[in-house]
């Protein structure tokens, strides 16, 4: 049996932009730490619901993200 798969890439930055996010220049360190964890929380929220639906991340590479899953 052979498997067969279908490929998913997605851009980072589009990947972690909620729907409140705004383009502000962040000049204190502190309010960019609390936005990197902000990103943080969002990806893993994304990559789980990705999960669920059965794709797999596969490689990071150049602000893109490669998953895929069996079809």
């Amino acid at each position: 049996m052979k498997l067969k798969f279908e490929y998913k890439i997605i851009n980072l930055a589009d990947f972690i932009k909620s729907e409140d996010s705004s383009h502000e220049l962040l000049i204190e360190e502190s309010a960019q730490n609390g936005k990197e964890k902000e990103n943080t929380k969002i990806t893993e929220a994304k990559l789980n619901e990705l999960g669920k639906d059965g794709w797999e991340l596969i490689n990071v590479s150049n602000s893109s993200l490669f998953l895929k899953r069996t079809v």
